[in-house]
């Protein structure tokens, strides 16, 4: 069948600017060897930075899978032909404080994480060092969260913190995370709630914190039976968040998707798959997003045999959460009767088409199947484009895929659970894919991306993480890692490649190492230029391009003036430092040096002070 493109609504991927909050910035005061120094705090609004976006930002990992598509290619960095491993969690002043699940984000020289502790940081990229770190709460515990109605043995991650990737914001430079938490001075099951938060990129302030349970099913609904796994999603101006079940399908729990505005201010709205219970949305990669504004989640199995009832289907929602249509695979009964979640991945666009293509584990006959479906009239039960055999010998898919255009041919990465599978796509009147390649050796399980010239992905069993070749599946590099979780999905950004690891990150360098820093300019200003002795004089360094971070250097004949030795780069751009109480008549030469992001070069600027009697 013809694939039509649709007409697409405009889409705001981040329609909001952030909220208005104080932000408090030191002016530093020195006195040039003479008089004494006092300190002064001046408070701004943080400003929208009016940074371009698009859907897939060069050399940034912003969202899961690098786009709304779910894409999972990284078209920004250079050959990753060689590892290095540069970082890891073994140094004390590296270390986090629990298990990352979600993958790691990269942007501008910062990796931002988030732990089971519920804990975030954002860490610089080359030398591991944290530059911040705060927390939504504290997880649950497995005592806790067992202790709630036909939750006992269930679950399978303790604590249960922070489980999904965190999403970017790189116009308002603001960082999103969903977590569980354990209420303050609770204890059990009725107090565990979720939340999502927003903070600030540059300095890990927090910006807003709201509650997104969505209330659920009347008085059978608690929240100790949801579990928040999915990606988070940045579209429409809003940020998507999927809930489903523990491990074991225990309780009375149904798959949502909540969303909220990315302002911090506004109303909670949410769709409740409409299973009599189940029905998750647990895929790694979290609700795909369409140039039209609508989104895609995958459902895992729902709890009739008999009539159909949303689970194990591809469901596509608006921007408002509400239900547009749907698509299932004709045994949508058997796959609900055995626990075999369509939805253990979630779909993905399909490069250059509006197909989406969808795996999950193994059906009744333990045949894998994959699905390309039409994103415009997704068609109700049995109605998909094309389907075939995608994992050798029935493997499960878990987490997410990732695909690519090579030479005009269509690649898509299958996260099979014997390894690797790749699939190529014809498109056309009659849309169709087949077995491309196999790896050559191992069995990378993991979620794929596609990174300096090679897919990556990890044996989460065996803790080895494989490099393969993107057209033959030959397998070229094997590097052993600290212990990983289950689907756990390496994240590439700023020419590394970055792993979750169970007790943190461990990041590898390419090659030649970083890419080179991108340059800066630094101007000096005082104010006044000619101060009269006894009196005192603003200096104000204003670094461009401005970078996310660093400090500036200001220094007189050599010498640090006192108090400003590390002054913070404000989120415009700027340092002051104020020199109080001149006393020496004459001219004076003054010099600001910018350093501290490894993805920016330092930069110096001088200035003439000419103090007068």
């Amino acid at each position: 069948m013809p694939v039509a493109r649709r007409p697409h609504r405009r889409f705001r991927i981040t329609g909001a600017v952030a909220a208005p909050v104080a932000v408090s910035t030191a002016i530093a005061m020195a006195t040039l060897g003479y008089g004494s120094a006092s300190a002064n705090t001046a408070t701004t609004r943080l400003p929208d930075l009016a940074r371009s976006i698009t859907t897939v930002n060069l050399g940034n990992l912003t969202t899961y899978d690098y786009s709304s598509a779910r894409e999972g290619v990284d078209i920004g960095d250079a050959s990753l032909a060689h590892l290095t491993l540069s970082w890891d969690d073994s140094n004390g002043a590296r270390a986090l404080n629990g298990a990352v699940y979600g993958e790691p984000l990269v942007y501008h020289g910062l990796v931002v994480v988030a732990t089971e502790n519920d804990s975030v940081y954002g860490i610089e990229a080359a030398s591991g060092a944290i530059r911040w770190h705060f927390s939504i709460g504290s997880p649950a515990s497995e005592s806790s969260i067992q202790s709630g109605p036909s939750l006992g043995g269930c679950g399978d991650i303790f604590p249960l913190g922070i489980t999904s990737t965190p999403v970017i914001d790189p116009k308002s430079e603001e960082v999103f995370v969903s977590g569980e938490i354990q209420a303050p001075k609770t204890s059990g099951w009725r107090g565990i709630q979720h939340w999502l938060v927003g903070a600030s990129l540059r300095t890990g302030h927090v910006l807003f914190r709201v509650r997104i349970d969505p209330g659920g099913n009347g008085t059978s609904y608690y929240a100790a039976a949801e579990q928040q796994r999915a990606g988070l999603t940045l579209a429409n101006g809003r940020v998507y968040v999927p809930f489903g079940g523990l491990d074991g399908d225990c309780g009375q729990y149904h798959g949502y998707v909540v969303s909220f505005p990315e302002s911090g201010s506004g109303t909670l709205e949410s769709y409740q798959v409409p299973t009599q219970r189940e029905g998750a949305i647990w895929e790694t990669n979290g609700a795909v997003a369409t140039p039209s504004g609508d989104l895609y989640v995958a459902t895992g199995n729902g709890s009739s045999n008999t009539t159909f009832d949303h689970g194990d289907a591809v469901i596509e929602l608006s921007p408002a959460l509400k239900e547009l249509g749907y698509w299932a695979p004709a045994d949508w009964a058997a796959l609900n009767a055995g626990d075999l979640d369509l939805g253990s991945a979630g779909p993905i666009q399909v490069p250059g088409t509006d197909l989406l293509f969808e795996i999950g584990k193994a059906n009744e006959r333990d045949v894998s199947v994959g699905y390309l479906l039409n994103e415009n009239k997704l068609g109700g039960i049995g109605r998909q484009v094309f389907a075939g055999t995608v994992c050798p010998g029935g493997g499960y898919v878990f987490g997410a895929n990732a695909s690519q255009v090579i030479g005009g041919k269509i690649y898509i990465y299958v996260a099979c659970s014997n390894g690797t599978e790749a699939i190529t796509v014809a498109t056309g009147v009659h849309p169709s894919f087949k077995q491309a390649w196999s790896p050559s050796s191992g069995s990378p399980n993991g979620p794929p991306i596609v990174a300096g010239g090679y897919v990556w992905a990890i044996d989460w069993n065996g803790n080895v993480l494989y490099g393969m070749n993107t057209m033959n599946g030959s397998v070229r590099l094997t590097e052993a890692l600290d212990g990983v979780n289950h689907f756990a999905t390496p994240g590439a950004g700023d020419g590394m490649l970055f792993i979750p690891t169970s007790s943190g990150v461990e990041a590898f360098s390419g090659p030649s190492g970083r890419p080179t820093a991108s340059p800066t300019k630094l101007k000096l200003v005082p104010d006044p230029a000619d101060p009269k002795q006894g009196g005192s004089v603003t200096l104000t360094a204003t670094v461009t391009p401005t970078p996310l971070g660093g400090t500036v250097r200001f220094t007189e004949g050599g010498k640090v003036l006192p108090g400003c030795e590390l002054v913070q780069l404000s989120v415009t751009g700027t340092a002051s430092c104020k020199v109080v109480d001149l006393q020496v008549v004459g001219k004076k030469e003054v010099v600001a040096k910018y350093s501290g992001n490894p993805a920016y070069s330092f930069s110096v600027g001088t200035a003439i002070i000419d103090v007068e009697k």
